[in-house]
């Protein structure tokens, strides 16, 4: 009893000291009367987990969101952004982790001090209510668009289409295309890292007219990152910014990935967040762009769509590919060099939580159903092969 009053009269003494019997001095107080401290941070996480557990409906986020709010707010903040040189998500996240290491400092410090349990308590309380911002902060400026209907669901999309065969043949169409291509597309030179073709900004727009969207997108300034480590080490090419609508790429891509790349993270900004869609409507685009961009998409879709082939049919594809398309493709192996197996495998482990989290079920696995799209919108029109004539 002696030694519990002797620790109440320290605790009294300090908060004379301080001027009044605060709730930092007894944690449990916090929670019993909660301060306009702890009601603030309590704010965003409840109206998180409303958001999280209660989404709203497909339909509601097209009319209001896709359609109403995001291209709005998308224009403003990628023009704020295209002024800065540097990378605002670069500068934000060093910000976050800084303050939450601090704050985690100071919260330790004070478990030292108080020999109490609830500086942690409540570091961890601020931690979560600083993730919850984030949280808020990512559907409000650009998440809510992986909650809009799906392109199958707004398009002429036929399943029936979709088979085996008729991967073959978008593959046997690629490497034809990828060959014809190839000679245009190096004479008229690839863009460099930081530029904005206007020829892929004019059919970007051409496209979203044409799936509804009511205003153009103002296309972000390509920019490279502090993250361009990791992006080398994980595989990563590229990556829409979503806290101020930026676009980020891998340093290191060779030319003829740059404008495919280019337009599917541009398709992002458009509000397409699944990565099936945003290649779709990248790969539309980049078509319409010129000997450069159009060579580009090929060169991805030879190795899009012979993925998705069994080991023999797949080799008998590529034997067709030209000596041009195959260096091109031997520079990106050489490039992809550079990944770490492990940073590889965990980015995209996260990567694929994250996809599930926001309802992409198939997680990483969506990244193929491209070619899905593709062959059940027929907006390529491979052409089907001849029939044979019956021998005499």
């Amino acid at each position: 009893m002696r030694r519990l009053s002797t620790v109440a009269r320290a605790e009294l003494r300090r908060a004379e000291v301080d001027g009044s019997i605060s709730s930092s001095s007894f944690g449990w107080q916090a929670f019993v009367k909660p301060s306009i401290q702890t009601l603030v941070q309590l704010t965003p996480i409840a109206i998180a987990a409303v958001v999280a557990f209660f989404p709203p409906s497909p339909a509601t986020v097209e009319r209001f969101y896709a359609r109403g709010v995001y291209p709005a707010l998308q224009a403003q903040l990628t023009s704020l952004s295209n002024r800065a040189a540097l990378s605002l998500f670069d500068l934000t996240l060093a910000v976050v982790v800084l303050a939450v290491i601090a704050g985690w400092i100071y919260s330790l410090r004070r478990l030292r001090r108080e020999r109490s349990l609830w500086p942690i308590a409540r570091g961890a309380f601020a931690t979560l209510a600083a993730a919850a911002v984030v949280y808020l902060w990512f559907l409000a400026a650009w998440g809510l668009n992986y909650a809009r209907p799906p392109l199958e669901t707004v398009m002429a999309y036929d399943a029936s289409r979709v088979t085996p065969f008729a991967v073959r043949l978008l593959a046997e169409h690629a490497v034809r295309e990828a060959n014809r291509t190839h000679t245009a597309a190096h004479a008229a030179g690839f863009p460099g890292i930081h530029d904005r073709p206007p020829a892929l900004i004019d059919a970007l727009h051409q496209v979203e007219r044409e799936l509804g969207r009511p205003r153009s997108t103002s296309v972000a300034q390509p920019k490279t990152s502090w993250l361009s480590p990791f992006f080398r080490a994980s595989g990563v090419s590229g990556m829409l910014a979503p806290f101020y609508m930026e676009t980020l790429l891998n340093p290191d891509l060779t030319g003829p990935e740059r404008p495919s790349v280019l337009a599917h993270e541009w398709a992002h900004l458009s509000g397409y967040a699944p990565e099936s869609d945003a290649s779709f409507v990248g790969y539309l685009a980049a078509l319409r762009a010129g000997p450069a961009a159009e060579y580009s998409v090929w060169l991805d879709l030879v190795s899009e769509a012979a993925n998705q082939l069994q080991p023999v049919t797949q080799r008998l594809v590529l034997e067709k590919l030209d000596a041009g398309p195959r260096r091109d493709q031997q520079a990106i192996r050489e490039r992809l060099k550079a990944l770490v197996q492990p940073v590889e495998r965990a980015a995209w482990s996260t990567y694929d939580q994250l996809l599930k989290s926001q309802g992409v079920e198939e997680g990483v696995r969506s990244y193929s159903r491209v070619i899905q799209l593709l062959i059940g919108t027929d907006v390529l029109k491979v052409p089907s092969p001849k029939p044979q004539a019956p021998r005499q």
